[in-house]
Order: structure tokens, then C-alpha cells, then sequence
């Protein structure tokens, strides 16, 4: 396990953007870290909040693993850590290395989380993120305590959602071609989520809406509604594709 000196990866982006300032501000704060484990998969993470010190932790205790989407990178809950770091919970943002199937991200993050001595989890995900938190509980069913899924939405665009996308774009440049190409095929290879059997009851999964029209098809959000009747619904207004970058606090809230 290693930890890296910043480089100030946000030099390149537009200085006016108030997104490319926090996330400075954090770089100088939080350490990026890295652990490889004995699969030969390197991950990079963040890591910031209070750390129990008991033997087996508490619900209220356990850290909450933020994991990005298709596009997005670790930094990119810069706002979220902060946040709730400040109000006493441990959270962790991660980068996954270049996997190329599901099953594969699952058990290499099962090792990941095994080096860091993470026994159980609360877990927030961004649209691919969110799907692969799905197959990370149906696999380690006492791992996942519960599940936050996050899925892009389509909004009249407000200045704070600009500054998201153009920050999001941003994420996107800084990753690698191999990176890239990792996330797009997890995103694309095919799958059938109804044949999947979690253990984890709807009553711990929360579900982050928008009551703005979606991005994606009207089916498909009504799939996810259905695979989880129970599920807990967070609903958002005017939020954009990247809530947790556009509205900060609200998405925090939910996370507590």
C-alpha cells in the first residue's frame, strides 16, 4: 500500500469552474492512496473520516464506499467525503483498475476491501457503479450493509449542473485509453439482472430519483422500480446528471 503525492491534476480545467477549486482544495487535504492486491490489480483510493477502532463495527460505524460511474473517477465525490468526513463517518472513494468482466470487478474488489480489513460496507453507486453494487452483494451477501444507486438524469440545465458536466469531462480526459475501454465494455457486456437473487432486502437500498425527465427510457427506469418495489426513494428536483456534484448537500443527506 502506498500513498502518492498530488500532482494537481486540475490545472487543466477551467479555473472559474467552483467544482475544479474544491476538488484542489481537497487534493491538499486527502492523500490519494493505492493498494495492489495479490490478484495483481493496483486500485486507487481516497480515504477520509474517523476510523472505528473497535473490533466489529456498528451499522452507524461502517465506512461508506463511494464508486464512480462510466466516466467519472474517485475525485469526484471530493464533496460528498467532506461532508460527511466532517460529521464523524468514514468514507472512501475508488478507482477501479482495468477489469473486463463483472465478475471480475466483484471478486477483485472483494480483495480490495479484504486489504484494507473492511469486513462490512455501506455502499454508494453512480450509474455503472450502482449495477456493479448489485453484483458485489449478490456475491459477498454480509458485505453490503446497504446500497445507494445513483442514475444520471436529463434537466433543464442550471449553472451548478453545467459546472458538472464540464467537470465530468474533465474526469473523462484525465483516464486512461485502457481505463476507458475497461469501463465501457463492464457497461456494455450483457446481463440479466432478474435472474440475480440478493439476499439484501429492498428496505436497504435507496434509490436516488429525480423528478426531472430521464436520460434514459421510460422502461427502464420502471424496471428498476419493479427488480426493487421496496427500495427506499430518494427523490431530487433539478439536479441534473451528476447530483452529487450539482447538489452536494442534498445527495449527503441521503448518504447519512
Amino acid at each position: 500500500m502506498s500513498r502518492i503525492a498530488n500532482s494537481n491534476p486540475s490545472m487543466a480545467m477551467n479555473a472559474g469552474n467552483p467544482l475544479a477549486n474544491s476538488e484542489k482544495q481537497f487534493l491538499q487535504q486527502v492523500a490519494r492512496q493505492r493498494v495492489t492486491t495479490y490478484d495483481g490489480n493496483t486500485w486507487e483510493y481516497y480515504d477520509c473520516g474517523k476510523q472505528s477502532t473497535s473490533g466489529r463495527n456498528s451499522t452507524m460505524q461502517l465506512p461508506l464506499v463511494c464508486l464512480p460511474g462510466t466516466s467519472g473517477s474517485a475525485r469526484c465525490f471530493h464533496l460528498q467525503m467532506q461532508t460527511l468526513a466532517a460529521k464523524g463517518y468514514r468514507v472512501l472513494a475508488v478507482q477501479h483498475p482495468p477489469v473486463w468482466t463483472h465478475d471480475e470487478w466483484v471478486h477483485s474488489f472483494d480483495r480490495f476491501l479484504n486489504a484494507l480489513h473492511l469486513r462490512e460496507i455501506h455502499v454508494y453507486g453512480v450509474s455503472l457503479g450502482a449495477y456493479l453494487a448489485q453484483g458485489l452483494s449478490l456475491n459477498y451477501v454480509a458485505l453490503c450493509r446497504n446500497i445507494l444507486e445513483n442514475f444520471p438524469k436529463e434537466s433543464q440545465r442550471s449553472l451548478a449542473c453545467v459546472h458538472a458536466i464540464d467537470y465530468m469531462v474533465d474526469q473523462v480526459d484525465k483516464l486512461s485509453q485502457k481505463e476507458v475501454a475497461s469501463r465501457l465494455t463492464l457497461n456494455c457486456l450483457p446481463c440479466n439482472p432478474n435472474a440475480w437473487t440478493l439476499s439484501l432486502p429492498d428496505e436497504k437500498i435507496t434509490v436516488i430519483d429525480s423528478h426531472d425527465e430521464t436520460s434514459q427510457p421510460r422502461q427502464v427506469r420502471d424496471q428498476l422500480l419493479a427488480r426493487y418495489p421496496n427500495a427506499k426513494r430518494a427523490m431530487l428536483k433539478n439536479v441534473g446528471d451528476f447530483p452529487f456534484l450539482s447538489h452536494p448537500d442534498d445527495v449527503a443527506m441521503h448518504l447519512q
